[in-house]
């Protein structure tokens, strides 16, 4: 007879199924120690250095997990975390840009209060990078008539959507005067591009020619790196705004182009009123500009294809009789600084000349880090870059502004500062220092080493998900962490110049 199958006892199925258990750990804890001994299975690893203790979370009191959570639904971070975590200087900088009043008393006068909470400073060892500025600064306090200071800032998108500029701009307006928003492009056509505290718009029909593409073979970009060229249909507009810090009044439009022989008519109006005829055909070449003086206040300005031949323009100039500050933020959307060496040299050099810009600030290299440079190589780059913009003027103040923190995610999706920003970092104060020029360590300001990383866990979030870019408060950070840095400089000018003998 057939003998039957007998059921296991629970205590036998008890047995094969620790049996079962100890092989599988016996077998994971084998795996695991094999990804420490073989190097091609490093990224396998359990757990290395730097990471939490495996499971430790679980054991962890929610009042620490929660610790940097922020405070609600107001914007503002914890704040002995926030200075724990990112730092005293940046903790000091959150949400402060639009809180400050106006400056009271005598303007060429700062007190150290005014840049409490920085650690990073702007460096001139040779004072010829910042005096320029600093120069037209104090003639500006001391309420000159006519007294205008210039800033001009090239950058990446870093400043594109003129967050870090504008957070700048209104602190040394509200400080010193308003002297006018200052230079914007044409239209914004497919880029990235937004200024703040003003009223820009544009239409589709302006075809671009920009430095980042080299698309023009004669180098002539105007001010802001792009050529527009009209075709039917292109116009744009640039109002005064209501209810914003600074801008809501100008007392002059410029309207920046370019003279030659197959060169269109502009067309324009001034708040609605009668039509204004610009002809730019030309024999030659040339870089002009279409002043248009009115009473300071409120204005309009509307600009359009004329319907013949082919204006090429640069873009549109607001302005107050001053004294004042005026920042122009000038942001190049995917450029490296070499994209700048696409200028012809007398063109740039006119163009900046005609602007009277008494500081030169140039910030890039964020997107070089991602690129495989050599340190040296790289270097000498930016000084071609130094010397093709300042051409060796003793007149223009000059300033290098480091990039933010470049982070990436590394094969155990960790976010770690890319290895590429060391170098760049000391290729661009090497070459500030050779050439004359100031250099502000934005990298070093904002944490340096893992700042992204801890800036995008932040609460409230000063990185975007990229670790390429911060947000509009992580921007607002960095504005306000310059302004200080240029206040702090222009309080040791004016100590210096005063202890000279007249």
């Amino acid at each position: 007879m057939p003998t039957e199958p007998q059921t296991p006892t629970d205590e036998q199925s008890t047995q094969e199924a620790l049996r079962l258990l100890g092989v599988v750990s016996v077998v994971l804890v084998a795996t695991g120690l094999l990804t420490y001994l073989v190097p091609a299975f490093a990224d396998m690893r359990p757990w290395v250095p730097g990471e939490p203790t495996p499971l430790a979370s679980l054991f962890t009191p929610a009042e620490e997990l929660f610790a940097f959570a922020g405070t609600g639904n107001d914007g503002e971070a914890a704040g002995a975390d926030v200075e724990e975590e990112l730092g005293a200087a940046v903790a000091a900088n959150l949400g402060e840009a639009e809180e400050q009043p106006e400056a009271t008393g005598p303007r060429v006068r700062v007190a150290p209060s005014e840049y409490e909470g920085i650690e990073v400073r702007i460096e001139d060892p040779t004072g010829r990078g910042m005096t320029p500025f600093y120069e037209a600064l104090r003639r500006t306090a001391l309420d000159e008539e006519g007294a205008l200071t210039r800033i001009t800032h090239y950058g990446d998108s870093t400043i594109a959507t003129d967050l870090v500029t504008s957070t700048a701009r209104r602190r040394l307006q509200r400080r010193f005067g308003d002297g006018g928003h200052g230079f914007i492009l044409i239209a914004k056509g497919y880029l990235p591009y937004r200024h703040r505290d003003i009223v820009h718009r544009s239409s589709d029909e302006w075809s671009l020619r920009e430095i980042t593409r080299n698309h023009d073979p004669a180098g002539l970009y105007g001010l802001g790196g792009i050529q527009f060229r009209g075709t039917p249909g292109a116009s744009a507009s640039f109002s005064t705004p209501e209810d914003t810090p600074v801008g809501t009044a100008v007392a002059r439009f410029e309207i920046w182009y370019q003279q030659h022989r197959r060169g269109g008519d502009i067309h324009y109006w001034v708040d609605g009123g009668d039509r204004q005829v610009v002809h730019t055909r030309q024999d030659v070449t040339a870089d002009a500009v279409e002043r248009i003086d009115l009473p300071d206040g409120e204005h309009h300005l509307r600009v359009r294809f004329g319907g013949h031949g082919q204006p090429r323009l640069y873009g549109v100039v607001l302005e107050r009789e001053g004294p004042g500050v005026v920042y122009d933020s000038i942001g190049l959307v995917g450029a490296r600084a070499a994209r700048l060496l696409n200028y012809d040299p007398e063109h740039i050099t006119g163009q900046l000349e005609r602007r009277g810009t008494d500081l030169l600030v140039l910030g890039f290299g964020g997107n070089e880090a991602g690129d495989r440079i050599q340190r040296d190589r790289y270097e000498e780059d930016f000084r071609r870059v130094i010397r093709r913009m300042r051409a060796g003027r003793e007149d223009l103040g000059c300033l290098i502004f480091a990039p933010l923190d470049q982070a990436e995610r590394d094969s155990r999706g960790r976010v770690q500062t890319m290895s590429t920003m060391h170098d760049i970092v000391a290729a661009q104060r090497s070459a500030a220092e050779a050439h004359g020029c100031a250099f502000f360590d934005t990298w070093s300001a904002m944490g340096g080493e893992g700042a992204m990383a801890a800036w995008y866990a932040a609460r409230p979030r000063l990185a975007m998900s990229d670790f390429r870019h911060a947000t509009p408060a992580g921007y607002e950070v960095i504005g306000n962490l310059f302004y200080k840095a240029l206040l702090a400089g222009f309080a040791d000018y004016l100590e210096e110049r005063a202890s000279q003998p007249e």
